[in-house]
């Protein structure tokens, strides 16, 4: 197992957007899993946060379809019960905004689906040499609003 000090444990972005993608996989194994299990590795040069659930998975022909604006598997669900169909696509937008990417796949044991999985991966970001350091600009201000 690799050693990772808290200076290794950077993904530089946009923190809201970052927020929202975890929010969103830990909400939905949440809701139709029961249950979320996270877990987080290292690769050379990607974190994956990997969101486990113990639901009925999503048909394998649909996995991708999920992803698309406004598909929902539940025709029964409306506003007050479910969402509008649109967390996966944003949380998968946000993850390739950043270098990264969303992916599902179902879990198995003994050839029948025991929940989900969504693996998030986004890239490293790389410690810079001291010497490669950037430096901080001078920002002048902006003009008072008339």
């Amino acid at each position: 197992m690799e050693t990772v000090s808290d200076e290794d444990l950077a993904v530089n972005g946009d923190r809201v957007g970052l927020e929202r993608v975890i929010s969103n996989l830990i909400e939905n194994a949440v809701r139709y899993g029961s249950v979320a299990r996270v877990s987080l590795k290292t690769e050379s040069d990607f974190f994956v946060a990997t969101v486990e659930d113990d639901g009925p998975g999503i048909p394998d022909d649909r996995l991708e379809e999920v992803f698309e604006p406004f598909v929902r598997l539940e025709a029964s669900r409306n506003s007050a019960t479910g969402g509008t169909g649109l967390g996966l696509t944003l949380t998968r937008s946000i993850a390739r905004e950043h270098g990264g990417d969303v992916v599902l796949e179902n879990r198995k044991a003994g050839g029948r689906v025991v929940g989900l999985r969504a693996s998030l991966r986004l890239p490293r970001e790389k410690a810079r040499p001291k010497e490669e350091a950037p430096v901080a600009a001078a920002v002048a201000p902006e003009p008072a609003a008339t």
